[in-house]
């Protein structure tokens, strides 16, 4: 695994680990603070981070054992690509929420793209 890439997946193994793990061990902060959207569902938010916290914890772990790197990063660029188009239907309702699409965008580009320059690189 390229240096860039290992660089990728542990940035973005960080935010998904923090995020989730607000989301599933403080989900009334995560809400009041960071993303207050709609009404409260704490079981929503737990569920949430559910996910999120082992997705980022596989990304930090597949930055060291590059055997797990490409099912991986496939993986959390599917959930990152799926997470942008569920913003994109909503529409945009503010510049947070342009941001927010921006940054998933971002994500999901950033995780993909090492698949497709170290497959290049091999051929």
């Amino acid at each position: 695994m390229k240096r860039t890439s290992k660089i990728i997946c542990l940035f973005v193994g960080a935010y998904y680990s923090l995020a989730g793990a607000l989301l599933f061990f403080a989900p009334a902060f995560f809400f009041r603070k960071i993303a207050p959207i709609g009404p409260y569902n704490r079981h929503y938010c737990v569920d949430l981070g559910s996910f999120l916290l082992p997705l980022g914890l596989f990304l930090l772990l597949a930055a060291r054992h590059t055997p797990w790197s490409k099912p991986v990063i496939g993986l959390a660029a599917l959930a990152s690509t799926l997470h942008l188009l569920s913003h994109l239907q909503d529409g945009v309702h503010s510049a947070a929420a342009l941001l927010a699409d921006a940054f998933f965008l971002a994500v999901a580009l950033f995780l993909i793209a090492p698949l497709v320059m170290e497959r290049e690189v091999r051929s």
